[in-house]
């Protein structure tokens, strides 16, 4: 799934009237590993391909709020400082 949402985002890469707007590599890359963390990679296919003239920044909306990939742990330490 990860190889086909990257492949999916390529298109928007460069897009953004203003600088601040314009979509980076880097960009695309953190939307790929936050969608496949929280299992949202697919939904966002799907509206991209539903709604083809939507920003890129639109799809982050997609992403499920929360902490995937942080520990218990890695929390309390967090709480400790």
């Amino acid at each position: 799934m990860e190889k086909q949402l990257r492949a999916f985002l390529q298109r928007y890469i460069g897009q953004g009237v203003l600088k601040k707007d314009r979509v980076l590599e880097e960009d695309v890359e953190m939307l790929v590993h936050a969608a496949c963390e929280d299992g949202t990679a697919q939904e966002i296919i799907d509206y991209g391909t539903a709604h083809p003239e939507a920003p890129f920044w639109d799809l982050l909306k997609l992403l499920k709020p929360g902490l995937y990939g942080v520990t218990q742990e890695e929390l309390l330490e967090d709480e400790d400082e």
